[in-house]
């Protein structure tokens, strides 16, 4: 897997206490008893791109289609940064510290820092310095 090459995967991401973060299954998040308002379904990453969760990306290095493994992602990896005028264009507003937003995932996330030239958001704020454990499932490699 090289970057820019183009990842589409399943998982779903814990917390220690066995408490769900995220789902791209419905099945999963109705066993852990979750009514989101999102869309299920298996996420496409590119390899080397930004924004990521960096260790979940290289997580994914070397895995084949069909593969499972469960990745560590600290908490810090999910304080994502953007660049102002991009982050701007896509949720059609300035950016203001304590602003929520949601991801393409459906995930809650909150501006935590902006400046002149970026945009820093937590995506999990409410348990800042807790570790995700994500298990993923490679469905396609591009």
């Amino acid at each position: 897997m090289n970057s820019g090459t183009r990842v589409k995967i399943a998982f779903t991401a814990t917390y220690p206490d066995g408490e769900l973060f995220d789902t791209s299954s419905q099945d999963v998040a109705a066993g852990y008893e979750v009514d989101a308002d999102k869309r299920f379904r298996p996420i496409v990453l590119e390899v080397g791109a930004e924004p990521t969760i960096s260790s979940l990306q290289e997580g994914l290095f070397g895995m084949e289609v069909g593969e499972t493994k469960r990745i560590e992602t600290p908490h810090e990896d999910l304080q994502i940064t953007y660049d102002l005028a991009e982050f701007e264009a896509m949720v059609g507003e300035p950016a203001e510290p304590g602003q929520e937003i949601h991801a393409k995932t459906g995930l809650l996330g909150e501006v935590v820092a902006v400046d002149d030239e970026m945009v820093r958001v937590d995506f999990d704020p409410e348990r800042s310095g807790q570790t995700l454990t994500f298990d993923v499932e490679v469905r396609e490699i591009e």
